[in-house]
């Protein structure tokens, strides 16, 4: 009888964690991707469109930045993560889709100016 008690607990305490680290459907299947080097911006609505994947990015993010070309067949995270080499920014996994941000977020905080006169 003890045992019918803690199969159901046990059951719940390995399904908890899965259910935690679920990510997008949209994310597993694999594509063939073939794209040449092109603004980034349209490399992020490419992969958002054919995978039928949200991906969340601050527009300006974008501007001036060109995607890395890709001939692999890849998941939607693996393909983004190999279009943003070399552009500052990463790509990691939602509940929905993607999200991208800046690899190195700019500080917020105001930097205190420094005397440039040297003292005598």
């Amino acid at each position: 009888m003890a045992c019918k008690l803690r199969l159901p607990a046990f059951i719940m305490a390995l399904a908890l964690p899965m259910t935690a680290c679920s990510t997008a459907p949209c994310l597993n299947k694999y594509y063939t991707w073939d794209y040449e080097r092109m603004p980034l911006d349209q490399a992020v609505q490419k992969v958002s469109e054919r995978s039928s994947c949200p991906i969340q990015i601050d527009p300006a993010l974008t501007q001036n930045k060109t995607s890395h070309e890709i001939h692999l067949s890849r998941q939607p995270y693996q393909a983004m993560r190999h279009m943003l080499w070399g552009t500052g920014l990463k790509v990691s996994r939602t509940n929905e889709g993607l999200k991208i941000v800046s690899r190195h977020p700019v500080e917020t905080a105001a930097v205190p100016a420094a005397a440039s006169s040297p003292a005598n």
